[in-house]
């Protein structure tokens, strides 16, 4: 569904700010009043749903932390998130994500209040998606005391984040079941995720306990029961059955109606190309002959040749879209004595190909990462020797551009390894097959593309254990490309694929966790000291272990 005009005022009137002090704390509070006595739980559906999917859509593109992380992006310029320097700070999403769920429990209330069973149940859905980024990225975390200001309660408790899975998962059977006792409909024009569809709702909340459960089934004694369980009810299963929103294309800054990269955001180009495919990517969609890598990234505009023949030669591709891209080869004599030298630094790689990735672990500098040995031939953010985004990521709408929070892929692929793992019946090839193609669907490949790289000995599951997960997890960390949380926390979660001491990251250990706000410590030092108490070991950094972890 398209955003709405009607949803501007509507932020205008719920818009949040993050807790600091007393009088900040307090002014939530009547805040969160003010948002529900000034509209009705349909106009704050349509708030939610933005809010959040805005909120998931930009760790995917927009800040380069999680992408860089997780091998998917790299910095080309100013910036640390190569070698995961941004969490070595405090981080904000919790406050960001409290302002969502500030407006989130109003409507609760209010739906409550008009006896709007579905909404109340759809509610609750996001209510469980956001408490659970806030557990799975900091460990304990505020839950049963939260949001409770008008009740006097303004410095929350920590709850054990076993406590809060708990919660959670309860919260989401209470959401099914209020959405199967509900009998009013849902608004297609404020729903701009389902359009009023409450059996898709129902997949979604289904959907978002069997991820929570794969990531808790080493932890919860009866999670393979529960899975089991979900595996015989409705799920996000088809291609079209998304948890994403697309965006109208008009008006850029803050309003979130136009795709972050298009000119009416970032009007000059130099910000879109400080972000680069990482090589660790790009590598496994060459690999595998992906026809999603044309679809996502664009050629070389000059590409390294061993062979002198093809030295100034031209040529020009068309991606799947439309987009048309003009390269020329660059003969690499490695006698000249200037590339010699910048050759010994072991940069000079990937020659005679046409897609090339930026390093993982490398500076975010546009001399290194396979860069143009003559300094002064590239530029700012020139890195001619390094494919760049797609022409699709500068649009301000695109069909394929959306912000998503769930995609049906990964449902399966998640019931995949449940399947190779023995935690349901049945074999693993069926779902891990519907999760790649889902997700080649979705990214605009054809039917008869979807059915040529399915046929490839290398897309094909072994028959052992390990080999099958290794292959679903490769799988999977492709499909959420642009949905960075979730393949930052399921590469936590499984260590596959096995990327960690790729390029030049072998000295740099990967974070386990999301330290605290700053402010915490300042203004909730008592919960925030018994958060951190209950890491191992007890230090708020990021490589402290929290119970899912331990």
């Amino acid at each position: 569904m398209k955003l709405s005009v009607r949803i501007f005022s509507i932020m205008a009137i719920a818009g949040l700010v993050s807790c600091s002090d007393d009088e900040l704390r307090t002014y939530d509070s009547l805040q969160q009043k003010n948002a529900v006595e000034s509209v009705n739980d349909p106009y704050l559906l349509a708030s939610i749903i933005k809010k959040t999917a805005l909120f998931y859509q930009k760790m995917g593109f927009d800040n380069r932390m999680l992408p860089g992380a997780v091998q998917h992006m790299e910095s080309n310029y100013q910036s640390g998130d190569n070698f995961y320097s941004g969490f070595k700070s405090p981080v904000n999403d919790m406050y960001t994500a409290m302002d969502i769920l500030k407006l989130i429990d109003g409507g609760i209330g209010l739906a409550e209040t008009r006896d709007s069973k579905t909404h109340q149940g759809i509610f609750k859905i996001f209510r469980v998606l956001l408490f659970s980024y806030m557990t799975d990225f900091y460990g304990d975390v505020y839950y049963s005391e939260a949001l409770k200001a008008r009740e006097g309660i303004l410095y929350p408790k920590y709850d054990k984040q076993t406590d809060i899975y708990t919660g959670l998962l309860k919260e989401l059977d209470e959401a099914n079941a209020l959405m199967a006792a509900g009998t009013e409909t849902i608004s297609g024009s404020y729903d701009l995720m389902f359009a009023g569809d409450k059996a898709k709702w129902q997949k979604f909340s289904n959907s978002l306990k069997l991820r929570l459960l794969m990531r808790a089934s080493a932890k919860l004694p009866d999670a393979a029961a529960m899975i089991s369980a979900l595996a015989n009810e409705p799920v996000l299963s088809e291609a079209t059955e998304n948890a994403s929103i697309s965006y109208i294309g008009t008006v850029g800054g803050d309003n979130g109606n136009s795709w972050t990269g298009g000119p009416l955001n970032w009007g000059t180009i130099d910000n879109f190309d400080t972000r680069r495919p990482a090589k660790t990517l790009v590598d496994k969609l060459t690999e595998l002959n992906d026809p999603r890598m044309q679809i996502w990234f664009a050629p070389v505009e000059k590409p390294w040749t061993s062979d002198p023949a093809k030295n100034g030669v031209s040529f020009t591709t068309t991606d799947p879209n439309g987009y048309t891209y003009t390269s020329t080869w660059e003969y690499i004599n490695r006698k000249n004595k200037d590339i010699a030298a910048y050759a010994t630094k072991d940069i000079l790689i990937d020659s005679n190909k046409v897609y090339v990735g930026f390093i993982a672990g490398m500076l975010s500098d546009w001399k290194n990462g396979n860069g143009h040995y003559d300094i002064a031939a590239g530029g700012t953010v020139g890195n001619f020797k390094v494919s760049k985004f797609s022409k699709l990521f500068r649009e301000d709408k695109h069909p394929l551009l959306k912000a998503m929070v769930m995609n049906s892929d990964e449902v399966q692929f998640i019931l995949a390894e449940a399947a190779a793992k023995g935690l349901i019946s049945g074999g693993a090839d069926a779902y891990y097959r519907k999760g790649v193609t889902n997700s080649l669907l979705r990214w605009g490949v054809s039917a008869d593309a979807v059915a040529k790289y399915l046929a490839q000995p290398a897309i094909a599951l072994p028959a052992d254990k390990a080999g099958q997960l290794a292959k679903i997890a490769d799988q999977k960390w492709i499909s959420l490309f642009m949905v960075s949380a979730e393949a930052y926390l399921d590469l936590r979660r499984t260590r596959l694929p096995n990327i960690f001491n790729n390029g030049r990251l072998s000295g740099f250990p990967f974070p386990e966790r999301y330290r605290y706000p700053g402010n915490e410590l300042g203004q909730n030092k008592s919960a925030y000291d018994e958060g951190v108490s209950s890491l191992t070991p007890a230090v708020d950094d990021q490589f402290s272990k929290m119970w899912l972890l331990k």
